[in-house]
């Protein structure tokens, strides 16, 4: 199994913090222009829900279409299983054994790892 590098997992939640501190800077930078420029609350009130609702919409329609596409799409097992020849490599597990089975899962689909011919290989 691959291991993960703490810093880049720490450097990944620090984006999204970043973003959203630099936003409500902005948004509080552009609700008190409007109050000094008008005086008026409810205008600079309806400036702040307006400079909030539309990023956080926009965020969460697009988090939402990512989810669904990321549900849609078929993991690199999956389309692997489907291109496998099954009776070559059960035909090179049993006259040669199960690493004989793994190398030809690994010859048939180069593009997978180590470990997920081995995950394959239990199934097939």
């Amino acid at each position: 199994m691959a291991q993960t590098n703490p810093t880049e997992s720490r450097r990944a939640t620090r984006a999204p913090r970043r973003s959203v501190i630099v936003l409500g800077v902005g948004v509080l930078a552009l609700t008190f222009l409007v109050y000094k420029s008008t005086y008026n609350r409810a205008a600079t009130l309806w400036t702040a829900v307006i400079l909030v609702a539309v990023p956080l919409a926009a965020w969460a329609l697009t988090a939402a279409g990512d989810r669904r596409r990321r549900q849609r799409r078929p993991g690199p097992l999956d389309e692997a299983r489907r291109s496998l020849d099954v009776e070559r490599v059960r035909t090179a597990r049993t006259e040669h054994g199960e690493s004989a089975g793994i190398t030809e899962i690994r010859r048939q689909v180069p593009t997978l790892t180590y470990e997920q011919a081995v995950e394959l290989h239990r199934y097939v």
